[in-house]
């Protein structure tokens, strides 16, 4: 099979090699899937060029995330062969995988393929930030990052919940889309923000900050919550430190904590994933629900997938293997 692996951290432009490598030899508890579509996400980056929480084993393939057909099942009709699948795993982009049973996510036929190459990650990372904020109806959330994949998802996820968001960007760029995806308010990161801020929310509560940024402005919007909300940090794209006074937090009664998907899905047991992947896919697989797609590319045109994944914020890029030899509905 065709696969990107690397053999030494770097770029990912310049250390990625496409070529030939053999085909996995799936374990007792693994499927082989024909990997069919496979995002670029940070993570990937992350994994390839710096420091992340896992390590890679060289010679690597690199790609975390994708969605295939099952090829080779060992015998588990849970699992039929053809199958539409999603995964995160190690190993993905190539034209085949080996994935674990125990992250393998069957799809109805009709998924999206699109959707499914996404459903394993943001949506999930989504839905469970909801989840934690312990949002009510008609309370506010506030995220920041707004124009982020994650944030679109949050903010279409909250309003089929009747939870409103306010997603905080720091141009004026997307605010349309934000509102047409159903974001209650949208405001622009400026000197004045703590007083827009509550301006918009007036004498409703706030539920939660959802944060993936740090620095300045989450110091600006923790002066904003109401008393007993919560603030998540998610991410990190500052490099600068968040900073409060304990009053801010101790007078309120704020609660801070920080949140990874990982940790949070294995608190659920095997019945409560069933039911949050049920509650998830029937949502993504509705037409009017939106996962924004940026360019698809061959896994041998890497590194203008690549360029544009780094320099392109409209929507995630694809390595797409689908052709119509590939799939058999």
């Amino acid at each position: 099979m065709y696969s990107l692996s690397f053999e030494q951290k770097g770029d990912a432009s310049q250390v990625l090699s496409y070529k030939k490598t053999d085909i996995p030899t799936p374990l007792q508890d693994e499927l082989t899937i024909k990997v069919l579509a496979s995002p670029i996400n940070p993570a990937d980056f992350m994994f390839i060029e710096k420091q992340y929480r896992l390590q890679p084993s060289f010679p690597q393939i690199a790609g975390f995330e994708g969605a295939g057909i099952v090829i080779e099942n060992g015998g588990d009709n849970n699992f039929p062969i053809n199958t539409l699948v999603a995964f995160r795993h190690k190993n993905i982009w190539a034209e085949y995988a080996t994935i674990p049973k125990d992250k393998v996510i069957s799809l109805p036929s009709n998924f999206p393929l699109e959707k499914a190459a996404l459903l394993s990650l943001n949506p999930l990372t989504a839905w469970a930030l909801i989840e934690e904020s312990k949002a009510k109806r008609d309370q506010w959330i506030i995220l920041t990052a707004g124009g982020s994949n994650i944030s679109k998802l949050i903010i279409q996820f909250a309003k089929r919940k009747g939870i409103k968001t306010l997603p905080i960007l720091r141009t004026n760029n997307e605010k349309e889309r934000l509102i047409q995806l159903g974001a209650t308010h949208v405001l622009v990161d400026n000197d004045h923000l703590i007083q827009e801020i509550k301006e918009v929310i007036q004498t409703d509560e706030t539920a939660c900050l959802l944060d993936a940024v740090g620095g300045e402005i989450t110091t600006k919007i923790i002066k904003t919550l109401s008393p007993f909300s919560q603030i998540i940090h998610y991410g990190l794209y500052s490099k600068d430190a968040t900073s409060y006074h304990n009053t801010d937090i101790i007078f309120k009664n704020l609660t801070i904590k920080g949140f990874g998907i990982d940790h949070w899905l294995n608190s659920k047991d095997n019945t409560e994933r069933c039911i949050l992947w049920e509650e998830i896919i029937s949502l993504i697989i509705q037409p009017n629900f939106e996962i924004e797609i940026g360019g698809k590319y061959s896994l041998k045109d890497y590194q203008q997938a690549i360029h544009e994944s780094k320099n392109n914020n409209q929507g995630k890029t694809l390595f797409w293997l689908k052709n119509k030899a590939t799939i058999n509905k």
